[in-house]
């Protein structure tokens, strides 16, 4: 099974569409995402690493920060996911044209606003939603949909992956 996993919010700390420590001079010392690292580590040891793959929506800029950063976390050395593994866009509903072309079943992120184009993935997960997004996720799922879950936390996700 091939996994999908955004990167802002869900594995770098902070919201990527508002400014802070990621978006300052010192975007390096932004923290990871309780838990991120290691349970990705986890998931690469269960499903192998070349199937675990970060998907991410932003602009050129915070594509290099983000590159520089998980190098920095030494991300990959940590995970054996290879850095080919990581693919960016910059609309948010072309993460579906990426998991189709990589064959992707289940899918993290914090954006209900992503999830929504990705419906016909077997698992998706709804990662510690902001309050406006799990607003959007409640009114969409009448009647409720048992292919995406709302989790909280990393131990959540490792807890139906694993």
């Amino acid at each position: 099974m091939r996994i999908g996993i955004d990167i802002g919010r869900v594995i770098i700390a902070g919201d990527t569409d508002a400014p802070n420590l990621f978006f300052s001079q010192h975007y390096l010392q932004a923290p990871a995402v309780e838990g991120a690292i290691a349970a990705i580590q986890k998931l690469a040891e269960v499903y192998e690493p070349e199937n675990i793959f970060l998907v991410s929506k932003c602009g050129e800029t915070t594509e290099q920060r983000t590159m520089a950063w998980l190098e920095a976390q030494d991300f990959f050395k940590l995970t054996g996911i290879a850095v080919e593994n990581v693919y960016f866009c910059r609309e948010r509903a072309e993460k579906r044209l990426i998991c189709e072309d990589l064959d992707i079943k289940v899918f993290i992120d914090d954006r209900f606003t992503v999830l929504q184009h990705l419906d016909k993935l077997q698992k998706l997960f709804l990662f510690n939603p902001i309050a406006p997004e799990l607003a959007k996720y409640d009114k969409w799922l009448l009647p409720p949909k048992k292919h995406i879950r709302v989790v909280e936390n990393w131990s959540e996700i490792l807890f139906y992956l694993t």
